[in-house]
């Protein structure tokens, strides 16, 4: 049977051929993109890579990550809210660190050891908002 997450995704259960899947569109879904270990490590990932990547200040790397996701820059409203939004997670992780270092033990890929857990973990967030925007999961 296929992982419980691609259930909520209209996985088939491989005991038969499926040409087509249905499509659907359910609140588990955004629940397994925002919570399933799997998808919080691959956040975690490109939160780093973002970090290491996406340039040398905030808005820079917050353009980096949402082109690599949606295929383009973001707009005017979507930015400062991305942006606020990182802000805030950097507060809430800097006064509970240990909550950020519980957020970059999951999954198998080691936290980088060159980055404050708590920025990490701010990112983390950022990211994972990111990649569960409908424009990121849809294609049409």
């Amino acid at each position: 049977f296929p992982h419980p997450a691609m259930v909520a995704f209209d996985a088939p259960s491989r005991e038969e051929a499926a040409c087509d899947r249905p499509r659907s569109n359910i609140p588990q879904q955004a629940l397994a993109l925002l919570n399933d270990p799997e998808f919080v490590e691959a956040a975690r990932v490109f939160g780093q890579k973002a970090l290491a990547e996406g340039g040398k200040d905030d808005s820079t790397r917050i353009a980096w990550a949402f082109e690599r996701a949606t295929g383009r820059k973001p707009n005017e409203k979507e930015a400062p809210l991305l942006a606020a939004l990182l802000a805030k997670h950097r507060t809430d992780f800097a006064a509970k660190p240990a909550e950020a270092k519980a957020l970059l033990a999951i999954g198998d890929t080691p936290a980088p050891n060159d980055a404050k857990p708590e920025e990490v973990a701010a990112w983390t967030n950022v990211c994972r908002v990111i990649l569960n925007l409908h424009e990121t999961i849809t294609r049409q």
